[in-house]
């Protein structure tokens, strides 16, 4: 008896297929099968964006590239009062060498982890000093076992609300400031670490948690370190009150969790709202969006260790998919990209292209029509589309259906009790027309010469049609089905199309001329 898949196997094409090299831009319009996610060929990265992950990089990767450097307070103060910022110095060039710069990390506050491998225990990561326990006597705490994951683990925190700790990190701070570190061009983004029952000094659950007004007093210590340059650092936390005051210092954040996708929604701390239709849209007067601050996510959680929190190794690229096009949605402009053998290295780079970017400087707009249900207030409240500047909206006589279910075979994922699915495509119902409403910002007045590039899913018989403005009048296009059931998607390039619809009305139309296709994923690429 054959093995049912978990979601259709078009979905599953990026498994199959991904390609280790960047996807080629073609000149003419055309049809090819899976998912395009390719740029014309001049398109640069954005100046404030990066990417990590480790090994060689794909073909034709044109990001910036990022090492992780991780140190420690006890590398840069071994012994109290004798400060070593010249090791660092010479390890960020070394890092930095061939690629664009680095994200520091200095950890301060674990005192050890202890790992269980093979019911062996083992100790790693020291990164207080050891003079602060063995001089000062400072508390060391036993957090709960983390017991979710292949490895087992325990972490050992500092107390670092203990006087001692506060003043000798301050100090340490000041010293840091005096040091070359913060003027470094190579160093691009830095995290802020605070204190967890990880592995990360995430700001998170602990036995006893510090003060906020701790937290605050290390944000200050950073700010006045890295004067001038505050926007390279972000905190590693979420707690709205702390961010907003990393936020007055001039600070942004690096999240966690984007691998699941639908967390911190809504967040208005990140810019994440629902709007009263439910769809999902950006606030881009939070701090970090409106001034392109450090504003950063890790995508790390594929290997085959996960498997017992997000099920079967074969539906694990859905999975990177809708958490790296997420990132971008949330305007993410550095990322920590896990690599393996899977990877969609197409996705990969076109990623690296797009983070950081702004309405101003993008070079493309893309509207991905899905939809997933999200725990709020004891209901499960939809969550329409992951949007970048391209806006889709059901008004009277133009409306859409959720279609294409993925089911979820992970254990955690935010998803609302009973909604474990996805829904990856939308479909017209009413007259047979999806609208779109092109940001007022992006390519005014006119015309311009673009590209429209529309992935559906080709079902039933019949045809599709685009439907665009120009300055002699409305052009149409047509598109045939052929009921293959595959994912395809069409290029279209336009010489002259105008986008003169203010606010949400539409700019274009997709229209179904029988079989009413379901449609996943729109671009519209200036040229």
């Amino acid at each position: 008896m054959r093995r049912p898949t978990l979601f259709p196997l078009g979905a599953l094409a990026i498994f199959a297929l991904a390609p280790s090299f960047a996807q080629t831009w073609r000149t003419a319009d055309d049809r090819i099968d899976g998912w395009d996610w390719s740029l014309p060929p001049a398109i640069e990265p954005a100046a404030r964006s990066g990417l990590y992950f480790e090994g060689k990089a794909p073909e034709g990767f044109k990001g910036k590239r990022l090492e992780d450097l991780r140190w420690s307070w006890q590398q840069i103060e071994p012994e109290e009062g004798s400060y070593d910022f010249e090791s660092l110095r010479k390890e960020i060039l070394a890092k930095s060498a061939g690629i664009d710069g680095v994200m520091l990390h200095v950890y301060s506050s674990t005192w050890q982890v202890e790992i269980t491998i093979k019911g062996r225990k083992k100790l790693e990561q020291v990164a207080a000093p050891r003079w602060l326990v063995t001089k000062y006597h400072v508390p060391v705490i036993a957090e709960e076992p983390k017991t979710n994951l292949a490895t087992p683990f325990t972490v050992y925190n500092l107390d670092i609300s203990h006087p001692i700790v506060r003043d000798r990190y301050l100090k340490m701070m000041r010293a840091f400031g005096q040091s070359p570190i913060p003027k470094m061009p190579q160093v691009k983004f830095v995290y802020v670490q605070g204190v967890s029952s990880s592995r990360g000094e995430e700001w998170s659950a602990m036995k006893k948690r510090p003060s906020p007004e701790v937290m605050k007093e290390r944000f200050k210590a950073w700010a006045d370190a890295f004067k001038g340059q505050e926007y390279k650092l972000a905190w590693v936390g979420g707690n709205a009150d702390l961010l907003q005051s990393a936020y007055d210092l001039g600070m942004g954040q690096r999240g966690g969790f984007i691998e699941m996708y639908l967390y911190n929604i809504p967040n208005p701390a990140l810019g994440q709202l629902l709007d009263r239709e439910g769809y999902l849209v950006v606030d881009e007067t939070v701090p970090p969006i409106k001034e392109n601050r450090a504003f950063g996510d890790e995508n790390e959680e594929y290997s085959s260790v996960w498997v017992p929190r997000y099920g079967p190794l074969e539906t694990f690229p859905h999975r990177y998919r809708e958490s790296m096009l997420r990132a971008l949605q949330m305007r993410r402009n550095f990322l920590w990209a896990e690599p393996n053998p899977w990877v969609d290295h197409a996705l990969l780079n076109y990623v690296a292209l797009e983070l950081g970017r702004t309405i101003q400087d993008t070079p493309d707009i893309w509207c991905y029509l899905r939809e997933s249900y999200v725990g709020q207030g004891g209901k499960a409240t939809p969550v329409k589309n992951f949007e970048r500047w391209l806006y889709q909206r059901d008004r009277d006589g133009v409306r859409t259906e959720p279609a294409v279910q993925v089911k979820h075979p992970m254990k955690k994922l935010n998803a609302a009790e009973g909604y474990g699915y996805d829904m990856i495509a939308r479909r017209a119902v009413g007259d047979g027309r999806i609208g779109f409403a092109v940001d007022d910002r992006f390519l005014p007045a006119g015309p311009h010469r673009v590209a429209f590039k529309i992935t559906y899913h080709d079902q039933g018989e019949g045809a599709w049609t685009l439907r665009y403005q120009t300055p002699h009048g409305p052009v149409t296009r047509t598109f045939s089905l052929s009921n293959s059931g595959k994912i395809e998607t069409v290029t279209c390039f336009a010489p002259d199309a105008v986008f003169e619809a203010r606010d949400m009305n539409f700019d274009f139309v997709v229209e179904s001329k029988g079989g009413n296709p379901p449609f996943s994923f729109v671009r519209v690429i200036r040229l």
